[in-house]
C-alpha cells in the first residue's frame, strides 16, 4: 500500500513537471508575442518617441486645407513651408475617429474648399489624391485600433507637364521622345 501511494505520488510529480515544461516552452512565448503585438498596435513606435501637439488656431490659419476637429499633429514628422495659400509641406495627424470618418471628412471638405478629387485607393490604408489650381494634395489615412486613425497629408506645387505625364496625356508641345519625367 505504501508502494502504491509512492507510485501515485511519483506519477503526479512527473505530470506536473511535464505540464510545467510544456507551459514554459509553448505557452509562454505565445503570451509574450501577443503582448508585444498588442503593444505595437496601441502605440506606434514612431509616434511614441515623438511629441504630439494639438493644432492651435494659429496653425490652422497657417495651413490652407480643412483639418478634422480634435486632430493632433506629430511634430517630428510635420514639415510646413509657407503659410495660407502658399502652404506646402507634410502634416502627420492623429485622429480620435475612424479612418472611414476621416476619409469622408476629407472627401467632403476638400471638395467644398475647391479641391478636385483625382483618385482614391483602398488597401490596408486609404490614399486620396486632390488637385486645386497649381497645387496637389495626397492624403494617406491609416487605420489603427479602437476606431483611431492617422493621416499623412502632403501638399505641393504641380505643373501641367507632371500631371499630364502621370495621367499619360499627350500635349501638343510634347515630343515623342521617351524620357523619365521629373517633378519640378
Amino acid at each position: 500500500m505504501v508502494q502504491d501511494q509512492e507510485n501515485r505520488y511519483n506519477k503526479n510529480m512527473v505530470y506536473t513537471k511535464l505540464f510545467s515544461k510544456f507551459s514554459i516552452v509553448f505557452i509562454a512565448p505565445i503570451i509574450l508575442a501577443s503582448c508585444a503585438t498588442v503593444n505595437n498596435l496601441m502605440n506606434d513606435s514612431d509616434e511614441s518617441s515623438s511629441e504630439i501637439k494639438e493644432i492651435s488656431l494659429n496653425k490652422r490659419l497657417q495651413i490652407s486645407i480643412p483639418i478634422p476637429e480634435n486632430s493632433r499633429y506629430v511634430t517630428d514628422k510635420t514639415i510646413i513651408f509657407g503659410e495660407g495659400s502658399r502652404f506646402t509641406g507634410v502634416l502627420y495627424l492623429i485622429h480620435d475617429i475612424s479612418a472611414d470618418e476621416v476619409v469622408e471628412f476629407y472627401r467632403v471638405n476638400m471638395r467644398d474648399d475647391g479641391w478636385s478629387e483625382i483618385a482614391i485607393v483602398r488597401s490596408d490604408f486609404i490614399l486620396l489624391n486632390f488637385d486645386k489650381e497649381d497645387k496637389f494634395a495626397t492624403i494617406k489615412v491609416n487605420r489603427k485600433v479602437f476606431d483611431n486613425s492617422s493621416s499623412e497629408v502632403t501638399i505641393g506645387p504641380k505643373s501641367d507637364t507632371t500631371i499630364n505625364r502621370s495621367l499619360n496625356i499627350d500635349t501638343p508641345s510634347q515630343n515623342n521622345v521617351e524620357e523619365p519625367f521629373s517633378i519640378q
